[in-house]
């Protein structure tokens, strides 16, 4: 008797536990977000820092060193996010982000924030963030604790290469 009471009690905690891990799960994919950003409001972010070093990582779903680039931000924000700020900006199409940008995010359950590009002038986006920019993406821009940029790099680059520098300023 006792042995049945305490399967019930076990099938019940394992039925509810595993059901609501599948709604928490379901909740963190539908809550995810990612807003339309222009080229002011990106302005504004790199202009009032609160107290941490700011990465801007540009990439698109399309680009395979971006997805390759994708998990060592990850890893850069769990490990530095009280110092480091970082955020990141698709430039997929503003229409793709149910369809490709979101499902790509989910995936790799990122824990920063990300935009998508919204400027039609390509050219005043890239010279906005740099003038020696090429486009090429992946891209990460470094801002000090004033906003000032420091550093811009085009390409991948690994964990040890953005923690490298972003640790300039932090220390």
């Amino acid at each position: 008797m006792i042995i049945k009471r305490t399967l019930k009690v076990v099938s019940l905690i394992l039925f509810f536990s595993i059901n609501n891990y599948g709604q928490t799960d379901q909740t963190i994919q539908e809550n995810l977000e990612v807003s339309e950003i222009t080229i002011d409001e990106l302005n504004d972010m790199i202009k009032n820092r609160e107290g941490r070093v700011l990465l801007i990582n540009i990439w698109a779903t399309w680009c395979v060193p971006c997805k390759e680039e994708f998990p060592d931000l990850i890893k850069i924000s769990d490990k530095y996010g009280k110092q480091i700020e970082l955020i990141g900006i698709s430039i997929d199409y503003p229409d793709e982000v149910e369809s490709k940008i979101i499902p790509f995010l989910n995936k790799l359950k990122p824990n920063f924030i990300n935009y998508v590009n919204v400027e039609n002038d390509i050219e005043r986006f890239i010279n906005n963030l740099n003038p020696d920019w090429s486009g090429a993406i992946p891209a990460t821009f470094f801002y000090d604790l004033e906003g000032k940029q420091f550093l811009f790099y085009e390409g991948k680059m690994s964990f040890k290469e953005i923690e490298n520098e972003a640790l300039k300023k932090i220390n």
